[in-house]
């Protein structure tokens, strides 16, 4: 499946939607077709609602109205909501216009979600279920070799998923084992090194992916890259083969997680080698792409974590390791 670029908007608020993801664009955000298609919601019930059918009259009716559509929603969503019909509002006042602006106060997401940490024999079912994936019904030959690259990847790289599946061929210098990511969350752009053993294994996958003129790295049928609800899918899928166990939610690790295990597993990594891991920190952050160091020090409580139940390290040791500060 690849990725579609360009959402079809009614004519009726045709040129305001464009405009708007003109705006958002300038500001370094990707939006895709996905968050085109929020859009396009949006701006619907705004014309639907509006006296004067008008998507720039935002008043604060229209916008309670909107927001009232998601009160039995999870916290997440109604945040997620809130600060989208408050980026538009914004958008509408740079441009001139007198809308309500939804305040900054945002309902408060829950702090305490704890991300799935593959252990390393995990990783290795992973891979040997995504080196199985044959071609798709469409008889694309590419699929055997592009799921088990892009799984590798994000893995080895703690790479997004978005950012993974948008790499061109120009982006990956296979010679020197060097990967540019333009333009990822937070307009952060960033160059990777990749591993010895990932780089051979990118250069095998190179010499027998089939482009015909796609410059993605991870070509779709149809000449575009592949959708990242595509690579999900396929991975729940991967979850059931690995026998990856459910988690007591009912749902299965995310795709996700391979990134929060790349970064417990560095860090893991850099202990096993006698360096401090808060000294390792700033590298790693960098290297994923975090805005600040801080948001890099909450893998240090899930890599104490991962000591303690899953390495057998004792409470003692682990604090030796992870002293408080």
């Amino acid at each position: 499946m690849k990725i579609k670029t360009d959402y079809t908007f009614p004519e009726q608020y045709r040129l305001v939607a464009e405009e708007y993801i003109s705006y958002k664009r300038s500001m370094g955000f990707i939006f895709g077709y996905d968050d085109q298609k929020k859009c396009d919601q949006l701006l619907r019930y705004l014309y639907a609602n509006s006296s004067s059918n008008d998507v720039t009259d935002l008043t604060k009716e229209l916008v309670d109205g909107y927001l009232a559509q998601f009160n039995d929603s999870k916290p997440r969503t109604i945040h997620a909501n809130q600060s989208y019909i408050r980026q538009y509002g914004l958008f509408l006042k740079q441009r001139g216009y007198a809308p309500y602006i939804y305040p900054d106060a945002l309902i408060q997401c829950p702090k305490d979600f704890t991300p799935y940490i593959f252990s390393k024999a995990e990783i290795y079912r992973i891979f040997e279920c995504a080196d199985r994936i044959g071609p798709n019904k469409n008889k694309f030959v590419n699929t055997p070799y592009v799921y088990p690259a892009i799984f590798r990847l994000l893995y080895a790289c703690g790479t997004r998923i978005g950012e993974t599946v948008c790499l061109k061929t120009e982006d990956i210098n296979l010679s020197d084992g060097i990967i540019t990511l333009h333009n990822g969350k937070n307009n952060v752009s960033r160059m990777l090194p990749l591993s010895d053993s990932l780089k051979t294994y990118l250069r095998k996958y190179d010499s027998r992916v089939d482009r015909t003129g796609n410059v993605h790295f991870f070509p779709s049928l149809h000449g575009e890259c592949y959708s990242p609800i595509t690579i999900r899918n396929t991975f729940r899928k991967l979850m059931i083969q690995a026998e990856i166990p459910m988690l007591p939610d009912g749902r299965y690790p995310r795709i996700h997680d391979l990134r929060h295990t790349f970064a417990v597993h560095s860090l893991e990594q850099s202990i096993d080698h006698g360096l401090d891991p808060y000294c390792s920190l700033p590298a790693l952050s960098t290297y994923m792409g975090h805005k600040g160091v801080e948001s890099t020090e909450y893998y240090l409580r899930l890599t104490k974590h991962y000591f303690i139940n899953v390495l057998h390290y004792t409470q003692a040791q682990a604090d030796i390791i992870f002293p408080k500060v």
